[in-house]
């Protein structure tokens, strides 16, 4: 089962829609920069990648190790890219 972590902000909740189509088996860990409590683990994996974007999707595999993202300097088809890169590992 894969891990899908999303990064978000109340500006950009739109994301979460996107994700919510996901038929796929997932895990989803979602993380509210608007929210202090969220901020600290999200800055850590925002840095990882190298984005101060939002949003910024991370997908994991059952191992528990990234293996893509999609973040919004690319200019995503968030759902068409979503889906296909949770069916490329």
């Amino acid at each position: 089962m894969k891990v899908i972590k999303v990064i978000y902000n109340n500006e950009c909740e739109f994301i979460m829609k996107i994700v919510a189509e996901v038929t796929e088996p997932h895990i989803l860990e979602e993380y509210n920069i608007s929210y202090r409590q969220d901020r600290k683990k999200a800055r850590e994996i925002m840095e990882r990648h190298g984005t101060k974007k939002l949003p910024l999707i991370v997908l994991e595999d059952e191992n528990l190790e990234e293996y893509t993202a999609i973040w919004s300097e690319q200019n995503p088809d968030w759902k068409v890219e979503l889906i296909k890169k949770m069916s490329d590992e």
